[in-house]
């Protein structure tokens, strides 16, 4: 019994030691503790945990399967990438490597050397959207060459207000051949449909002039974005001093070419918007060899003109689109219809530049999806233009 009245006034005593000193504060709780712990990442990795890059798909490589690992150094002063692309319909393992240095906050070098299948052609239609219309429905919009490169730039950014500019300076070395079959034939990746149409899949693809070039190159790339309104350009220079010729001659050829593109968003009244896109190739000295030319036709730009019927080392296409999304119907998953107006015009030629094509587009469409009707109000019969279209394809920007 005595036991039990001391341990009770032992209870007592600390309860009521506890409560006192909360009430005066003299006993405070160990503080938790909140502060991050920065773990230093292995200066090598593999992207996505396994080490490959996105796919691509198209009518001369078939699949594009980029693998390699990722080496930084110097709080990311130092990037490299190598990888080894795999080319499922030639068979080939192509090698690369893609090396970036930061030299300050606003200068970074880039060097970029491997075998590659290159084209001019990428400004049409984005990597994804290209390898999604190629599988699904046989069209590809570019013409492709291959190539030995290596290529090292020199950038320096420059922010005023809402503009950014990217100046560059660089040197291009090059031992490219021809890549594809030049001619009709059957042998051509596969795809859902078009596989076998002689326009899609199984197009030709231009024949090069193999050899070797080496060239200075000089550019300014400019973004501007304030609020909803969004614009960039893009202008390059290559000055070849030695090339393959379209005229045999003892020296090698030396052409200067220009490449300049532009694209502008913006809104206008409500939810409606205005797209604007531009695309020019300008030669001078000797004419620039076929692994310069750039191409038009095909709904990516001129829905009208057979797919990449136009090319030449002189280009010029322009492009504007008007989008009205309605406020209904809105259906599951996709959302509201947009209905676009777009008018376009371009040509392209060797040596000098043809009269312009136009055509005039009317569209609706969904997320991911965009069906067009496509007339050309000044037609000219010709073997590769019609008086209309219809188009249906992806479209990411909806």
């Amino acid at each position: 019994m005595r036991f039990r009245f001391v341990a009770l006034a032992m209870i007592t005593t600390l309860t009521a030691s506890a409560r006192s000193a909360a009430q005066t504060g003299s006993v405070t709780a160990k503080p938790v503790d909140t502060s991050y712990v920065n773990y230093d990442e292995a200066p090598l990795s593999l992207p996505l945990g396994i080490g490959f890059r996105i796919p691509a798909y198209n009518r001369v490589d078939g699949l594009v399967l980029p693998w390699g690992p990722t080496l930084m150094l110097g709080a990311e002063r130092l990037k490299m990438d190598a990888t080894v692309a795999y080319r499922s319909h030639l068979g080939a393992f192509d090698p690369r490597l893609e090396t970036k240095i930061q030299l300050s906050k606003l200068d970074e070098v880039a060097i970029d050397i491997g075998r590659e299948t290159f084209s001019n052609d990428r400004w049409i239609r984005t990597d994804i959207i290209n390898s999604l219309t190629a599988l699904g429905v046989g069209s590809d919009s570019r013409n492709y060459f291959r190539a030995d490169r290596g290529t090292a730039e020199i950038t320096h950014r420059i922010v005023t207000g809402s503009t950014t500019w990217k100046p560059y300076v660089g040197v291009l070395y090059e031992d490219a051949w021809s890549t594809g079959v030049a001619t009709w034939h059957t042998n051509a990746p596969w795809s859902f449909f078009g596989r076998t149409d002689s326009l899609k899949m199984r197009r030709p693809n231009p024949a090069i002039l193999e050899g070797h070039t080496t060239s200075g190159l000089a550019g300014v790339g400019v973004e501007y974005e304030e609020a909803d309104v969004k614009a960039n350009m893009s202008m390059r220079i290559e000055h070849a001093f030695d090339s393959p010729t379209l005229v045999a001659s003892d020296d090698g050829g030396q052409f200067t070419q220009a490449t300049l593109g532009s694209k502008a968003s913006f809104p206008t009244f409500g939810t409606q918007h205005f797209d604007f896109r531009a695309h020019a190739v300008l030669g001078f000295g000797d004419a620039a060899p076929p692994q310069r030319f750039a191409y038009l036709g095909g709904a990516g730009t001129l829905a009208t003109v057979d797919l990449l019927a136009l090319g030449g080392n002189r280009l010029l296409y322009v492009e504007g689109e008007y989008s009205v999304p309605l406020p209904r119907p809105a259906l599951p998953f996709v959302g509201a219809p947009v209905v676009s107006l777009r008018y376009a015009a371009g040509a392209a030629g060797v040596g000098e530049l043809p009269d312009l094509i136009q055509n005039i587009s009317v569209g609706v469409g969904v997320k991911l999806l965009k069906a067009e009707y496509h007339i050309d109000p000044n037609y000219r019969k010709t073997s590769f233009t019609h008086r209309n279209a219809f188009s249906l394809g992806f479209s990411l920007s909806l």
